[in-house]
């Protein structure tokens, strides 16, 4: 594997842990609507906040994070020229 695939490897490895902590915080929120008397009742809408943006940057980083990819290790297209060579 080339050092760009690993790096995607990784990147997608983060993107599945950080939505791991997406569902935990849905998961809090949910608990906190349903049981009112629980000492963090007031914080339902910051968790459905976190839960949102985590989702986003997971979502991001599953598909590849082609920004991030781009910045570490240029143009894919660059990289790849399969194309004949005219003299």
């Amino acid at each position: 594997m080339k050092p760009r695939d690993c790096f995607g490897v990784v990147i997608r490895t983060i993107g599945v842990l950080v939505l791991f902590v997406s569902g935990l915080y849905l998961y809090s929120a949910s608990v906190a609507l349903i049981a009112p008397e629980t000492p963090h009742a007031s914080t339902p809408p910051r968790y459905l906040l976190v839960f949102a943006v985590t989702l986003v940057i997971g979502l991001y980083f599953l598909r590849g994070a082609p920004h991030l990819m781009r910045f570490a290790y240029g143009d894919a297209r660059k990289d790849s020229d399969d194309s004949p060579s005219v003299p």
